[in-house]
């Protein structure tokens, strides 16, 4: 019996305020949750960017070969020239 009354005084507060303690994990648990989705799709984001430059290089290879030897060239449908390049230089 001594038990029971000794723990009686932390049973009320917990009937009294468990509502407010839900809420609050609750918010916590959602905030915790959020910030992984945003470092997930953050992470996402740049996984697909640098897969979609990768992928067109590797589709452009050979207009940036050719750029890179007669400094007149076609990228992605668009003509193109670099300037200052000088294509009679000889290449090592």
């Amino acid at each position: 019996m001594v038990h029971l009354l000794a723990a009686a005084p932390y049973e009320q507060f917990a009937r009294d305020n468990s509502p407010v303690l839900a809420v609050i994990i609750c918010a916590i648990l959602a905030l915790l949750v959020v910030r992984l989705v945003v470092r997930n799709v953050t992470r996402m984001i740049l996984l697909g960017i640098i897969l979609a430059i990768s992928l067109f290089v590797a589709v452009e290879h050979k207009n940036i070969t050719q750029c890179t030897q007669t400094c007149k060239c076609t990228l992605a449908g668009v003509d193109t020239s670099i300037p200052y390049c000088n294509s009679k230089l000889p290449r090592t």
